[in-house]
């Protein structure tokens, strides 16, 4: 954003995206950002001196240094602003319509002039963008005057290039004047109007502005330059002593070949020592400097020389010490002419005697205008006869009064200081109202200037002449007013009181009489009554505002109706002034917003219910604006994504995926659905995975709803998710039901085929019993009692297929686990597999059906056989933990995949190629009707433990 050009205009881009980029710049820089500040040179140079001198960069308003009076007595009296003015009317009439303010500030950065759109000027009032504000950059940081006096240069501030951020939507395009004779900035002109105006020829028109000031002062002070010169011309036809005369910036225009010879002028054209020429102007001032070549030393006396009115130089007299030391020779640095002014009333009679030439005592005897002329001292010592007309007194009485005399009371004041500036040489022009002899006041417009004589102020002249006010178009101009602001008083629905400055109420409108319920008559001469008890304190405070305070107020409040009752009131406050500028009257308008209230109230109420509600829901609901980014969300969702203490609102779904890395991937699928969501525009529904801390995992049911503007533009988005875990797990038990209904008939079927074939080897073996030999027996004895056991295994698969009563007794369960082992001992031993049982108690005694726990230990050990085609080591631990017996059956075989683990036990799963995945299901069913609990840990590579714990 740097720009090389001469005069540091802003280069537009895009004036929206400009302001920002600027915007962020400048909180990297207020907030202490260690990061490069990407903005032009000279603004980043400006910021650092306002972080150097404490400038507050959120200042509201910028302060005032200048009253209403210091103000009218600069630009009445300041030549150089009678010089500017008419430029100023000019460059406003340039930049009409444009939506720009014209401001004029003197050199040290005080606003002495403002001009434009009344709106605007009403609206650079917010920030003291007005007459008496200090805008100096210590005083109002960045800114196009305060910046420009420091640099030097114009230059415009755009926008967010303001250090102050009240003032980042204004832009100002200003330039110095520089006075060429003293080489000093004289004042600052300024084009002010909002960002959004983004006119670039603004600053060129303040430069030309100030560059056609420039050139009106060059020509004065060539011109003030030739009259000095002629001046010392004919000085030296009146005296031979050494002389110079300078220039209002000290510089030597003319000087007496000596004073060059000796060195007192350098190359330069100054006069030696430099700070005596540069004193004030309006001072006389001596000084002795030492001639080296004769060592003697030279009294040199400087004092101002006047031209119509105005010190434009001064002359230097130098006196050799022959001169200096001789108390009996005359002072020759004055010569003959008409004799000075005594300040005494003797010497003024003698003055008086003094007669000007005929042609200046025609002028002041014929004048139109009165003329006064004072010594020093106030005193009178002329009227001509317009005064004598004006006033109604003759010479006589004129002669006996003093300055302040003439003046009403209310302009004596005015009047001192104004003879005061012009006795010190400054002319002045103001409006008083003089005391006619009669008694009537007269309202003139006065100049006062001082009478110079011999290069010296003598005394004053005041030029008067009286102000004939149109009283006709005064008076249609005040009833017009009056008709337009009684017809607003009875329309306007607002309550409207005007109070005097001592808050006595002088005016009330009929809306105020309905709103509150008293009547004018009751009101008048009283102070406001509708003020409640409980908020006197405030209104004091207000009270106390309003004084200091020469800008509108405007609060909410409480107010009291005739009747008791209280409403609340949007309350506004705004001083009326006098022709002095004074708070005479203060107007107090008050608009009922009890309603608005009521309905606020209501729709807090509303809105806390509907809260209440959403927070309530189990379901989670997120609310999100057109850009992703979180407005808000209930405590169920808060709670399922772990934001309790993350700061969630206004940030987007890959934001807090950077705060909350658990659940990154979940943000980062939401973001990527809410694209779905507005790709589609309508709704959409899925199903996604939680996952939580501590294995758990949540699946939602989620529904995404856009929310659309009435012109189609994109308002929010409403995320809906409902916990459906239990109802999945219920679908997947329901599911292993119906697989269960198919086993249990497949079952049924199967014990049936079975049972009749095993009915008849148990027959035929038993009549085989009584003709077996002894040596023979045993034999059909393991085949019976392999034939019972066939007979029990389908009596299981009937319990698949439709429950069973069983008998439940005490059993010895560590000689139950040892009868299985030793019955796989062979299958063992055929896989190279070793079997070992170890107990911390032999007396374990558990309520069971013992030949289903048989069965369940049974298959259990088969599977971990089979587990381990290479042999290994099966260990079974049975531990007893209170009331509960563990027993933990361990292998180590391949192990099983963490994620098959969950979906053991379901019929016709299983890991085996040729197996069906009854035989577990089957085991889950056995320990589940022993009260007990079957879990299985797995490790793959590491083998498998299967913990069974059942009560005592």
């Amino acid at each position: 954003m740097s720009s090389t050009n001469r005069f540091y205009t802003f280069s537009y881009h895009g004036a929206s995206n400009d302001k920002l980029l600027i915007e962020q710049e400048w909180e990297k820089f207020v907030s202490g950002c260690s990061a490069p500040i990407n903005v032009r040179p000279f603004m980043f140079h400006s910021w650092k001196r306002c972080l150097e001198q404490g400038i507050d960069p959120h200042l509201i308003q910028i302060p005032y240094s200048l009253g209403t009076d210091q103000i009218q007595e600069y630009v009445t009296s300041d030549p150089l602003f009678r010089m500017v003015k008419p430029l100023l009317i000019k460059l406003k009439q340039y930049a009409g319509n444009t939506g720009y303010l014209v401001t004029f500030s003197n050199p040290a950065g005080e606003m002495v002039y403002c001009d434009g759109d009344l709106s605007l000027k009403l609206k650079a009032e917010d920030i003291h963008l007005s007459p008496g504000a200090n805008w100096s950059e210590s005083s109002a940081g960045t800114n196009g005057i305060g910046t420009s006096l420091v640099t030097g240069l114009p230059l415009q501030v755009f926008a967010s290039e303001h250090f102050c951020q009240e003032i980042h939507e204004w832009t100002c395009s200003a330039a110095p004047i520089r006075d060429p004779g003293t080489g000093k900035i004289a004042g600052i002109v300024d084009l002010s109007g909002f960002w959004t105006a983004n006119d670039p020829r603004t600053l060129a028109a303040v430069i030309r502005t100030a560059r056609e000031i420039e050139s009106l002062l060059y020509n004065q002070l060539r011109i003030e330059r030739l009259r000095l010169a002629q001046y010392f011309v004919d000085l030296t036809h009146r005296t031979t002593l050494p002389l110079a005369v300078l220039d209002r910036a000290g510089r030597v225009v003319k000087a007496s070949p000596i004073l060059y010879e000796k060195g007192w002028i350098s190359p330069e054209h100054s006069l030696e020592p430099p700070s005596f020429a540069k004193e004030s102007l309006s001072s006389t001032t001596t000084w002795e400097m030492t001639d080296n070549l004769e060592n003697k030393r030279w009294l040199f006396e400087l004092s101002p020389y006047y031209y119509g009115g105005e010190a434009i130089g001064s002359v230097v007299h130098a006196l050799p010490p022959e001169i200096r030391v001789s108390p009996s020779l005359p002072d020759f640095r004055h010569f003959p002419t008409s004799p000075t002014l005594e300040n005494n009333k003797a010497a003024s009679e003698e003055r008086t005697a003094a007669q000007p030439a005929p042609f200046y005592q025609s002028l002041f005897r014929h004048h139109p205008d009165a003329i006064f002329a004072y010594d020093l001292q106030g005193f009178l010592l002329e009227a001509n006869p317009a005064a004598e007309r004006l006033l109604g007194y003759d010479a006589n009485e004129l002669s006996s009064i003093a300055v302040c005399d003439l003046a009403c009371p209310d302009s004596k004041e005015l009047k001192r200081k104004a003879f005061a500036q012009a006795a010190g040489g400054m002319q002045q022009e103001f409006e008083a109202v003089f005391r006619h002899k009669q008694g009537h006041s007269i309202h003139a417009m006065v100049n006062s200037f001082p009478i110079i004589m011999n290069n010296e102020i003598v005394g004053v002249f005041e030029t008067v002449r009286g102000i004939q006010p149109n009283h006709q178009q005064m008076a249609e101009d005040l009833k017009l007013t009056k008709e337009q602001l009684e017809f607003y008083l009875s329309n306007t629905e607002d309550a409207i009181l005007v109070v005097d400055a001592d808050f006595h109420i002088v005016k009330v409108n009929q809306a105020c009489e309905r709103m509150f319920g008293w009547t004018e008559q009751e009101l008048l001469g009283k102070e406001p009554p509708m003020v409640p008890g409980h908020l006197e304190s405030e209104n004091e405070d207000m009270r106390n505002h309003m004084l200091r305070s020469r800008h509108v107020i405007p609060y909410e409040t409480v107010r009291q109706r005739k009747d008791g009752s209280l409403i609340h009131v949007n309350h506004c406050a705004a001083p009326l002034f006098d022709s002095k500028g004074s708070a005479a009257a203060y107007v107090l308008i008050s608009r009922d917003i009890t309603a608005l209230h009521q309905m606020h109230d209501m729709l807090i109420e509303s809105e806390k219910r509907l809260r209440t509600l959403i927070n309530s829901m189990p379901d989670l609901v997120i609310f999100k604006d057109d850009q992703g980014k979180w407005l808000e969300a209930n405590n169920t969702a808060i709670g399922a994504l772990n934001l309790e203490k993350i700061d969630y609102q206004g940030m987007t779904d890959r934001e807090l995926a950077s705060c909350n890395p658990f659940y990154r991937e979940t943000f980062i699928k939401c973001s990527l659905s809410d694209r779905r969501v507005w790709d589609k525009g309508s709704l959409i529904r899925f199903q996604e995975i939680i996952p939580h801390p501590g294995g758990r995992s949540t699946i939602l049911d989620i529904i995404k709803v856009p929310i659309y503007h009435g012109d189609g533009r994109r308002k929010g988005l409403i995320v809906i998710g409902r916990d459906i875990t239990e109802l999945k797990q219920t679908e997947e038990l329901l599911r292993k039901t119906e697989k269960l209904a198919v086993v249990g008939q497949l079952a049924a079927g199967i014990a049936h085929e079975i049972r009749n074939p095993l009915t008849t080897l148990k027959g035929f073996l038993s009549l085989l019993q009584s003709a077996t030999t002894a040596t023979n027996i045993w034999y059909l004895e393991v085949m019976l009692s392999e034939i019972e056991q066939m007979e029990s295994i389908t009596d299981q698969l009937l319990t698949v297929a439709r429950p069973q009563t069983i008998r439940m007794e005490k059993r010895n369960l560590e000689a139950l686990i040892r009868q299985v082992s030793s019955f796989l001992y062979p299958l063992a031993t055929m896989h190279n597999v070793q079997i070992s049982v170890e107990s911390d108690s032999s007396d374990l005694l558990v309520e069971c059906e013992e030949n289903q726990l048989k069965q369940v230990f049974i298959n259990i050990i088969k599977n971990a056989i089979e587990a381990m085609p290479q042999g290994g080591q099966i260990a079974m631990k049975v531990r007893r933990s209170g009331d509960f017996v563990s027993v933990q059956v361990a292998d180590s075989g391949c192990g099983i995949p963490q994620n098959r683990i969950a979906r053991l036990g379901e019929p016709f799963y299983s890991l085996k190629e040729k197996g069906t995945g009854l035989g577990l299901m089957i085991c889950y069913k056995i320990i589940k009707e022993h009260k007990g609990t079957l879990q299985i840990d797995s490790e793959v590579g590491r083998g498998t433990t299967v913990e069974i714990i059942l009560p005592l």
